[in-house]
């Protein structure tokens, strides 16, 4: 009997393509929070080049089309250089005249969105981009940017069960901005069905990784599950195979 299929996983919080390598740049480098630089065109290429290989790729903190991005869809422009056929993007905060904030999901196979859930908080601008997968083996996934506290972090993720928990197979990726044995996450597994992690690399700084922020999460099991030493954002990204 053949063994069914399996998808490549890639998810990364790209920080539009800023490329923070030290904690001195978030004040060296502010600049690059509010204008385009040269630099950020060569960042996308890289991360365009490293995400061509996977069949599914969920990006956070993707810039779709603001000042910082150069009026550019930052998406758009990843696409065409990984030859990803398919993408969804997601906005969730503007701030006028500076960046238009996303999520965004790329991949070999069709995408038919399932749900653009903007994410309760204490403040607004998460959000949770959810599609389903039309591949050899169907998948839903989630992409997703969570909050930083706990609170609005268990309220967001209860949210996002309630849509998953009804498909066969789910995937959710993205920063979740928790360690794999926080609260919030445990609660989202036992809600939604889904396995515990199997390990939990660290992600965050990329240049010194201490937090383990960036997950996937299935209800199927992962393997070939790890960070990526792609050193292009101040997050590590995370991929698997499912």
């Amino acid at each position: 009997m053949t063994e069914p299929a399996r998808t490549t996983l890639l998810t990364w919080n790209i920080q539009a393509g800023i490329g923070t390598a030290r904690f001195r740049d978030y004040l060296l480098q502010a600049h690059r929070q509010v204008i385009h630089t040269r630099s950020k065109t060569t960042t996308l290429r890289r991360i365009a080049s490293a995400i061509a290989p996977y069949e599914v790729v969920c990006l956070q903190e993707i810039d779709l089309g603001g000042r910082r991005a150069g009026f550019r869809n930052q998406a758009q422009a990843i696409a065409t250089g990984s030859g990803h056929a398919h993408l969804i993007t997601q906005e969730n905060r503007t701030v006028p005249g500076v960046s238009r904030h996303g999520n965004a999901i790329f991949s070999h196979w069709p995408l038919r969105l399932v749900a653009d859930i903007k994410l309760p908080g204490r403040i607004a601008g998460r959000g949770c981009l959810i599609v389903d997968v039309d591949g050899p083996r169907p998948l839903r996934v989630a992409c997703l940017h969570l909050s930083l506290g706990e609170p609005s972090q268990l309220v967001q993720l209860a949210a996002i069960a309630e849509v998953l928990r009804e498909a066969p197979a789910w995937a959710a990726m993205g920063d979740f901005n928790s360690g794999a044995a926080s609260a919030p996450i445990r609660a989202f597994c036992a809600a939604a069905g889904g396995l515990p992690v199997p390990s939990a690399p660290a992600t965050y700084p990329a240049w010194r990784p201490r937090r383990d922020f960036d997950h996937i999460i299935s209800n199927a099991p992962l393997s070939a599950y790890r960070a990526e030493s792609l050193r292009l954002s101040d997050h590590l990204p995370v991929s698997a195979l499912l």
